[in-house]
């Protein structure tokens, strides 16, 4: 495997493996993943994680019985793809799990797949269908109950039912004990496959032209591939319900035998998978299908190719082990966290917060979100904690975690990031424990070359409060940037203590250090501190627009970003099925955290809207969604883990 291929794996989130079973029998899934759907070892072994999902098991289920898989990988608006073949096999064991991180959805297997071959294949399939959309493009889900109940009743009226799951793969995967550990398939799911496509999976063929291919190959291997020359269409009046796939002409193909595909609407999450057997005809494939059935979301939502290309390292909560505690001022304690699996945590961004919960004496865990105090390195976070002594979750990280011990924590998270213009004057402007989330702000400022002017200004009651103090000289006296400018202003300096200014750091004096009308401004400190020096730099002749704060809570709640949302504290949410009605306030966190806080009972696994498994119907009211990328959903639809009531909502949950 050379480097181009291994940085080319490294950075697909999304790929489709076929498979076939002890008859011949083919199927062609999708695989999502972040930050990579892959992992490439030092030997070139590629590992791949199977979530929790309708259990089903397809493809670990093929590949019990025939080991032989072929794998197309897709790099975000690439012209080529991927393609492997490889011997698969199916690990349960600790060293290939903890390769992915332990959070709230842990891989529950993982495929380990032995490349015998990796080439890269050209395809104009990409720009016919039209497949790299931009985000705006993206378009709302299906209802899919919905379209499934509907083919289900007209296949019905036609005197067809679903196909029955086969009993041998079913009595492979228990005696393998796959079914010990994944459990039943998810109760429904076999009474949503067909013999042929009812009428919601024909209208869907009629946009679907990106279609991946796997059919019989040389020497009893698999080929697979991709075309978008046009969509499937009925071929009339044949008995056998069979479609016609439109091949390019280089495309080489048996002159018949097993296949399985998949097509794709760009933009849509939801996919229809078809497994038949195929019929070469003049430059196309007459398909008679066995079976006909629609792909949930999961896959493509969680690869996110047709979203902001954000990855993301975990979901939910994950554990993470404390390594180091070390005391920064008398109230003040800072915690080394590093994860307790082998999987990178990637880079939080300066000035982004993680959210910490630890068990309480009572068995509840309690949570809280602190600033990232210290630029990522990919392998650890720092947080700086102030007790605050009001029995809160600070005391309880001040007096219970101590090195060796573990707790869980959010993905980092928060829009407190630098985002100035380059070039611009910054002015990084705390009050005590307020310095957390500047100090990784300082960190990448200094690694700037260009020279642009950066003030660091810090309040502290005294010389033993003064945070960080010999840190932020290192960060200066090591930095590419030498404009870097230091400032200290002490409320109550004890005698010998030494600082720049005595008195609060106000408007007049920082105005006094630099023009105010030219300068960006971050703060970070007490509500009254911020709240004052905002008014007051205004009042100076500083932009509004150019000054940026982040809200310190004193509440050991989770912290949600309401700003620019016309969410309503006090709102009852009704939860329809459950006969249950709570009130809602940000202290509740979303409407998730609410659901599951008052044991309603939802599914849900990434908490990032990816996965959209925890979508919701509203029967009443309004929900707004959080974060910058809005989900696309259906009418009268809500994603609990990222909505908030704007007033009474009634959910059917």
């Amino acid at each position: 495997m050379d480097a181009d291929i291994r940085r080319f794996i490294e950075n697909s989130t999304l790929l489709f493996i076929a498979s076939r079973n002890a008859e011949g029998a083919m199927d062609v899934s999708p695989r999502g993943g972040q930050p990579s759907v892959l992992k490439v070892t030092e030997s070139g072994t590629l590992l791949l994680p199977d979530y929790n999902g309708n259990r089903r098991l397809d493809t670990i289920g093929n590949i019990l019985a025939n080991r032989r898989v072929a794998l197309v990988i897709l790099n975000r608006r690439c012209a080529r793809f991927l393609r492997v073949g490889a011997d698969a096999t199916v690990s349960f064991l600790a060293e290939d799990l903890l390769r992915f991180p332990v959070d709230e959805s842990p891989p529950i297997s993982v495929l380990v797949l032995t490349p015998s071959s990796l080439e890269f294949v050209e395809t104009p399939a990409f720009d016919q269908a039209d497949f790299w959309i931009d985000p705006s493009r993206r378009l709302p889900p299906l209802d899919l109950g919905a379209v499934i109940n509907g083919d289900k009743i007209a296949q019905a009226a036609k005197g067809f039912f679903p196909v029955a799951r086969s009993m041998a793969e079913e009595r492979d995967l228990k005696a393998a004990g796959v079914r010990d550990i994944y459990g039943p398939p998810i109760e429904g799911v076999d009474q949503k496959i067909s013999g042929f496509a009812g009428p919601g999976a024909l209208r869907f063929m009629e946009g679907a032209i990106f279609t991946v291919l796997a059919r019989e190959g040389e020497n009893a291997d698999i080929t697979i591939d991709i075309t978008a020359e046009a969509p499937l269409t009925v071929i009339p009046f044949d008995n056998e319900h069979a479609y016609r796939l439109r091949m390019p002409s280089d495309m080489v193909t048996v002159r018949e035998g097993e296949c399985a595909l998949l097509t794709i609407i760009p933009g849509q999450n939801e996919l229809l998978r078809i497994n038949g057997r195929l019929e070469q005809q003049t430059n196309t494939l007459r398909i008679a299908p066995r079976e006909v059935f629609f792909h949930c979301s999961a896959a493509l939502s969680r690869s996110r190719i047709w979203q902001q290309d954000r990855r993301s390292f975990w979901s939910g909560k994950r554990r993470f082990i404390c390594t180091e505690r070390h005391v920064e001022s008398p109230d003040v304690t800072s915690f080394i966290l590093e994860p307790c699996d082998n999987a990178p945590i990637g880079l939080a961004l300066p000035g982004q917060y993680v959210t910490v919960s630890v068990p309480a004496a009572s068995g509840a865990r309690r949570q809280r979100s602190y600033s990232v105090s210290r630029r990522s390195d990919g392998q650890s976070l720092r947080i700086s904690v102030r007790r605050l002594g009001c029995g809160g979750v600070s005391d309880l990280l001040h007096d219970t975690i101590q090195p060796g011990m573990e707790l869980q924590v959010g993905v980092p998270a928060g829009r407190f990031v630098l985002s100035s213009l380059p070039g611009r004057r910054i002015v990084l402007v705390s009050a005590g424990v307020g310095v957390t989330p500047l100090l990784p702000m300082l960190e990448a400022l200094a690694m700037e070359e260009g020279g642009r002017e950066v003030w660091f200004i810090h309040a502290a009651r005294c010389a033993d409060y003064h945070l960080f103090e010999k840190e932020v000289r290192a960060i200066a006296a090591q930095a590419k940037n030498g404009n870097l400018k230091l400032v200290s202003c002490y409320s109550r300096p004890r005698e010998g203590d030494l600082c720049d200014f005595v008195g609060r750091v106000d408007a007049d004096l920082i105005s006094g250090l630099l023009p105010v009308d030219a300068a960006d401004f971050y703060i970070c400190g007490p509500d009254i501190f911020m709240t004052s020096l905002r008014d007051g730099l205004i009042a100076s002749g500083a932009d509004p627009g150019s000054i940026r704060y982040e809200v310190f809570e004193t509440s050991s709640s989770p912290v949600l970003d309401l700003s620019g949302k016309d969410a309503l504290p006090g709102s009852k949410v009704t939860f329809a099925r459950s006969g249950k009605s709570v009130t809602w306030s940000p202290s509740e966190g979303t409407l998730l955290d609410l659901a599951l806080n008052h044991d309603i009972h939802v599914a849900y696994s990434c908490r990032l809207g990816d996965c959209q498994s925890c979508i919701q119907n509203v029967i009443n009211g309004v929900v707004v969604h959080l974060g910058d990328d809005v989900p696309l959903l259906s009418i009268n639809q809500a994603l609990l883990c990222l909505g908030v009531p704007r007033g009474d909502l009634e959910l059917d949950c």
